[in-house]
């Protein structure tokens, strides 16, 4: 069966136009969970109050999803393919629901291509918080839309980019 002479023209424009990411068959690998750098300072007791390590691994996933990328849970960076290390640099959360709570992380990651730097990012978050929503539910909320950007960022990198949010 053959389409007709409008149909394939239709066809091969679309695939012709359609963004390099999204048609990119090799996955994304990305760490199972967010990395603590090793000179963060970060204790163990803060992250085991708050798993936010894995909640962003997932969060990750499904924001490089939505955006028509695909993705693989592996060590990174990977000796073929493209892979992105994100890490938790600082994390600091202090107050309580009384008085408000304060929140601060910043996160550096960086994109390699078979095993070579291709790209690198900072970005941070602060912000202030209180009442009936608990210090870790602001911070996971917050590191949502931190996914979401890096998403963004994964398929035009720049590097040295410090990723800045709306309003900022």
């Amino acid at each position: 069966m053959t389409l007709p002479p409008f149909r394939s023209a239709l066809i091969a424009t679309a695939l012709i136009t359609l963004p390099a990411s999204v048609m990119a068959t090799d996955p994304l690998y990305i760490a199972p969970k967010l990395e603590v750098a090793k000179d963060s300072g970060i204790s163990a007791e803060m992250l085991a109050d708050c798993p936010l390590q894995q909640d962003f691994a997932e969060v990750l996933q499904r924001a490089l999803s939505k955006q028509g990328g695909t993705f693989a849970n592996g060590n990174v960076p990977t000796a073929k393919g493209r892979s992105l290390k994100v890490e938790l640099v600082d994390f600091a959360m202090d107050g309580n629901g009384f008085i408000g709570r304060r929140q601060y992380y910043k996160l550096k990651g960086t994109l390699y291509q078979d095993g070579k730097k291709v790209a690198s990012f900072t970005d941070r978050a602060q912000f202030q918080g209180g009442g009936f929503a608990t210090a870790c539910h602001e911070v996971r909320m917050s590191l949502r839309a931190e996914a979401y950007y890096i998403g963004k960022w994964v398929k035009n990198p720049v590097d040295g980019e410090e990723i800045k949010h709306f309003g900022e």
